[in-house]
């Protein structure tokens, strides 16, 4: 599949197989975070999914909003994409973070969500 590039079927299939680690660390290979993120929390009962997920999440949110970026300066599609990163914290299980990346990730959706309403 991957000759083909055929890497959307193989995520599906990595999916329904259960195997989501592979699915996840195909879209990273294809440089699609939030994409890699959403499958990483199908996997509920693995902590590194968890922790994976919320590293992976962090990362996207400080190349968006890094040395200071307002998300009104952004354009529509580093909008878009903040818009879809703070629904998918939304579906991190929270308990399963350290209290500094619960603290870091508050922080990024705090900034966001503020400087939004501006």
């Amino acid at each position: 599949m991957r000759d083909c590039d055929l890497d959307i079927a193989e995520v599906r299939i990595l999916v329904e197989r259960g195997q989501y680690m592979e699915a996840a660390n195909l879209h990273i290979r294809e440089n699609r975070m939030l994409d890699a993120v959403e499958v990483l929390l199908k996997d509920k009962s693995s902590k590194e999914a968890i922790h994976r997920a919320s590293q992976s999440l962090l990362g996207a949110f400080w190349d968006i909003l890094s040395f200071g970026v307002l998300p009104l300066e952004l354009d529509n599609v580093s909008q878009a994409s903040l818009k879809r990163m703070v629904r998918l914290v939304g579906q991190l299980d929270q308990s399963a973070l350290t209290e500094k990346t619960r603290r870091e990730v508050g922080s990024l959706i705090w900034s966001a969500c503020s400087s939004a309403d501006q």
